[in-house]
């Protein structure tokens, strides 16, 4: 059969597809981009990155009957630059690592279409073929044919970066060029100069091996499985790869070349690619979070009882069927909230454990969400003094004086505090493939704090001379200045603390605890410098603190409806507001009755809260009881919320 009568076939039979759902029309500047691998005539059994010839030409098929348009990477630097605006519905077809096919079939079907392609090369791959792969790659030659057509663009897929490299003591793998490696024989991490210098020299073999093989040197990097952060994003360009291309689904835009989104095709129905074009973000997700406390797994002198203990851990969450995890990062087996230990390697605490990594990969790749759990003021460093110097003040008896609070915390407006804070989070993210942070609750200051010297400059520099000191405890004008003033404070030194996340894991979500009291009573940011408002328009997700006991609330379920309603009132409160329950009394040492548990789940949805999670929660005890829990917690069964 000819390639023209098959797309004659294929046209028929689309345009009997009856399809209703409506994409979001693309903004100015946006594109999609697709990601395909081999194109062979029957993809093997289990396959799901091939697609078959016969649905690929449906899919292309589809593409020129309804109004996309498959455009160059020329075009799109041509609108960047201003030169001409793109198409509507634009689209860019890669190929990822130079299958034989995409010689055979998908250049000449290409040709006939007028369509323009990109072919993603992995130097060593062509060199030395992996024997996993589904299909034999193009030869150097072969390449070097399609590199000289007019619709074809040949790009770096990185020499040998297409692969995986041991991350954790445990001995967990993921991404080459995403990752610190662990070395198991000197029982070391990689610092960030070797690990910038492993990834340099993969770009310089992949840059000479072009410059040899095709003559030419590509300015485009696809990342191996989609894998970067801002580290390696530096060296790409420093190497002259000022375009990279990702795996993050999503419409990219002529202004974000340096990590354009691409959606990778997965399988071959065409109503699964019909809905990759018209909703490339995919659904919005609504959270069932369970918060876990790693100092119940860890045995520190016992890896293989930690081991055993983290089995019977996931065994629960899977069975929960729960999508997010918020993971203690930390070590606090007392419960005092001051944190002088943690459980991952890193440049200011002492290391109870090393298992972070270790857990959270364990949970990831059940297909959880994990999010690591961690203080940002509440840390007791090693050195007293320095503790000492940077603690957060309060006003007694007129006096400026460490604070008496039981949360022990460092002071956010120190810039040594934001330093060694700082360092914390970026060596939590280096060492972890977390998907986000859950700031802890300790990230407050009350109406006679903070008065340490480094605050006090910051009101002098925007108050000017007035005496912040009058406003302590005062319910005035005044007194709304400064809560104000140290809410936003809190919140700007939580933005540095995520870049030093997203310096690793440049595509974190952020969510933060919030006291039910703030979302209840608005000028309770008098007592807390925390505001909900402000929370929503700052962070991904904001966590309330739905305890109904802990509030000594005497009807929690009018209380948790009310608390929900008050979300429903503001912009984005149930978009983005986690209600996070307590599953345990811990004024009367007691697990709450599983009914009762289940009962204020169903009062927050039923007043239209979106987001679900609780803490605390033991696999030992099987509390909150597992059958009666995931009856609300479970994704599986509850409804998609438009």
């Amino acid at each position: 059969m000819s390639k023209k009568l098959m797309i004659g076939i294929v046209c028929m039979f689309l345009l009997c597809l009856s399809h209703t759902a409506k994409a979001r029309p693309m903004k100015p500047g946006e594109f999609l981009v697709l990601c395909y691998h081999a194109i062979p005539v029957k993809p093997a059994p289990g396959d799901k990155y091939s697609v078959s010839q016969k649905d690929f030409a449906e899919q292309m098929e589809y593409l020129r009957t309804h109004g996309y348009t498959p455009v160059s990477f020329s075009d799109i630097l041509a609108a960047r630059d201003g030169k001409k605006p793109l198409p509507e519905k634009a689209v860019l077809l890669t190929f990822d690592d130079a299958y034989i096919s995409y010689y055979e079939f998908v250049v000449p079907f290409l040709e006939e279409l007028g369509y323009p392609s990109v072919l993603a090369v992995i130097g060593n791959f062509i060199n030395y073929p992996p024997d996993t792969l589904p299909e034999p790659l193009m030869s150097w030659e072969q390449i070097r044919e399609v590199s000289s057509k007019r619709l074809v663009a040949v790009v770096s897929h990185t020499y040998d970066l297409h692969k995986s490299v041991q991350y954790t003591p445990q001995g967990n793998v993921s991404a080459a060029a995403g990752v610190l490696a662990f070395d198991g024989n000197t029982n070391s991490y990689e610092t960030e100069a070797e690990y910038r210098m492993r990834i340099d020299a993969d770009f310089r073999e992949q840059e000479k091996i072009f410059k040899e093989k095709l003559g030419f040197v590509p300015g485009v990097i696809v990342w191996p499985y989609g894998v970067y952060n801002d580290v390696s994003l530096d060296v790409a360009l420093k190497n002259r790869f000022p375009y990279t291309f990702t795996l993050e689904p999503g419409y990219a835009h002529v202004d974000s070349l340096d990590r354009t989104n691409r959606t990778i095709i997965e399988n071959n129905r065409i109503d699964y690619f019909i809905e990759t074009l018209e909703k490339p973000e995919g659904e919005k997700e609504h959270l069932r979070a369970v918060q876990v406390d790693l100092d119940l797994v860890v045995e520190p002198d016992s890896p293989e009882a930690t081991d055993e203990n983290m089995g019977r851990l996931i065994d629960r969450l899977v069975e929960m069927k729960v999508n997010t995890v918020f993971l203690q990062a930390f070590a606090d087996p007392e419960g005092s909230g001051n944190i002088s230990s943690v459980y991952f390697q890193n440049s200011v605490l002492p290391v109870r454990a090393d298992v972070f990594g270790w857990a959270a990969h364990q949970i990831g790749i059940r297909g959880m969400k994990v999010y690591g759990w961690l203080p940002s003021m509440s840390i007791v460093l090693p050195d007293e003094a320095l503790n000492s110097r940077l603690r957060v003040h309060e006003l007694r008896n007129g006096e400026s004086l460490p604070s008496t609070s039981w949360y022990k915390r460092l002071s956010p407006f120190s810039e040594e505090t934001g330093r060694l804070v700082g360092s914390l989070y970026e060596d939590l993210a280096s060492h972890s493939l977390i998907k986000g942070i859950l700031f802890q609750d300790d990230a407050y200051l009350t109406d006679y704090e903070d008065f340490h010297p480094a605050a006090m400059e910051r009101y002098a520099e925007h108050f000017g001379d007035s005496e912040i000191k009058k406003a302590a405890g005062e319910n005035s004008e005044m007194a709304e200045k400064w809560a104000r003033f140290k809410t936003e404070a809190l919140i700007e030194y939580t933005q540095k603390l995520k870049k030093s996340v997203t310096k690793y894991r440049p595509n974190a979500l952020f969510a933060r605890n919030l006291y039910a009291k703030v979302v209840e009573e608005p000028d309770s940011e008098l007592w807390f410098a925390q505001n909900y408002e402000l929370f929503l328009r700052n962070y991904d997700h904001v966590v309330v603190m739905a305890y109904p006991r802990m509030e000594g609330v005497k009807n929690p379920a009018k209380w948790l409806k009310e608390l929900a309603g008050r979300a429903k009132d503001v912009p984005q409160g149930l978009e983005k507001t986690v209600f996070k329950l307590q599953a345990y009394d811990w004024r009367k040492e007691e697990w709450i009755d599983d009914g009762e548990l289940l009962e204020e789940m169903k009062d927050i949805l039923s007043e239209g809260g979106r987001h679900l999670a609780y803490y605390p929660d033991s696999y030992h005890d099987d509390k909150p009881a597992l059958e009666k829990v995931k009856l609300e917690m479970s994704t599986k069964t509850y409804p998609f919320i438009p």
